[in-house]
């Protein structure tokens, strides 16, 4: 999971701007991936704390801050059940860059 959650940001760092090429990449580089595993990418543009629409300009009259939240998600099943260790669980990973 972290492995593909780092591949897409490396791309991502690296200039790729095609999120869905970059997501299908990531989740191939995630090593025996469960079959309900999920990579996805979301654009969020910010002026200061303030989260706006991509064709607002800031109060300086500048283009808002682009970051791209990568997030990886499966669901964890117990290999044997054992009293409360038998529930499966929700797992996930994320990471935040800032490309502009």
């Amino acid at each position: 999971m972290r492995a593909g959650v780092k591949t897409a940001a490396n791309l991502v760092m690296q200039g790729a701007a095609d999120d869905a090429a970059t997501q299908a990449v990531a989740l191939s580089s995630w090593e025996n991936h469960p079959d309900d595993a999920q990579v996805t990418l979301s654009r969020k543009y910010m002026c200061g704390i303030t989260v706006v629409d991509l064709s607002v300009l800031c109060d300086s009259l500048k283009a808002p801050a682009v970051f791209v939240v990568i997030q990886a998600t499966t669901t964890w099943f117990p290999p044997f059940s054992f009293g409360e260790f038998s529930l499966s669980r929700e797992l996930s990973q994320q990471q935040v860059i800032r490309v502009r």
